[in-house]
C-alpha cells in the first residue's frame, strides 16, 4: 500500500528499503482497527503547501503523530445470570397441621421462606421470654406462625 501511493500523488514516490522501513508503522495502525482504505486517506489528505521534500519523512511522520489511540480493551463479558430456581414448598408452614402450605424460591438450600424463618427466631425467643411483644415489621403471617411455633415448643397446642 505504501508503495503504491505514488500513484496517487507523485512526490510520494518510496524506495522499497524505505516502504519497508514504514511497514511497522503503518502496521500499528492496521492492527489498532484501521482500514487500509482510511490509512490511505489519512496518508494523502491535507498535503503540505509548500510539497513534500522528503517522501520518507513525511510519510514516517504522518504514520507516527496521527495514529489513532489504542482502543480500550473490551469489557469482559457479564456473566450469566444465576439459575432460576424451582419452587418448592415451604417446611415452616405452621404447627399446625391445617396451616396454609406456600411456596418459596429458595437462594440456597434453605427449606423455609425468608418469613418462617423470622417466626422461628422469634418463637424460640417468646419460649425463652414468655412474651408476645412483635417488632412493628413484622407480618401478621409472621406473628402467626411465631406463635404457633411457640406455644409448639412450649407444648401447648394453638
Amino acid at each position: 500500500m505504501l508503495l503504491s501511493l505514488r500513484h496517487s500523488r507523485r512526490e510520494l514516490l518510496l524506495g522499497v528499503g524505505e516502504a519497508r522501513a514504514l511497514a511497522g508503522k503503518a502496521a500499528r495502525w492496521l492492527e489498532r482497527g484501521v482500514t487500509e482504505s482510511d490509512l490511505r486517506h489519512a496518508l494523502l489528505a491535507a498535503p503540505p503547501k509548500e510539497g513534500v521534500r522528503s517522501a520518507f519523512g513525511f510519510l514516517g511522520h504522518r504514520l507516527i503523530h496521527k495514529c489513532p489511540v489504542p482502543a480500550a480493551p473490551a469489557a469482559p463479558p457479564e456473566p450469566p445470570p444465576p439459575p432460576v430456581r424451582a419452587l418448592i414448598v415451604c417446611t415452616g408452614t405452621g404447627a399446625d397441621a391445617d396451616a396454609e402450605e406456600h411456596l418459596f424460591r429458595p437462594l440456597g438450600d434453605e427449606t423455609e421462606c425468608a418469613d418462617c424463618r423470622r417466626a422461628t427466631a422469634y418463637a424460640s425467643w417468646m419460649v425463652d421470654t414468655d412474651t408476645y411483644d412483635f417488632p412493628a415489621d413484622m407480618t401478621w403471617r409472621q406473628r402467626v406462625v411465631a406463635v404457633a411455633k411457640a406455644d409448639a415448643l412450649r407444648g401447648r397446642t394453638a
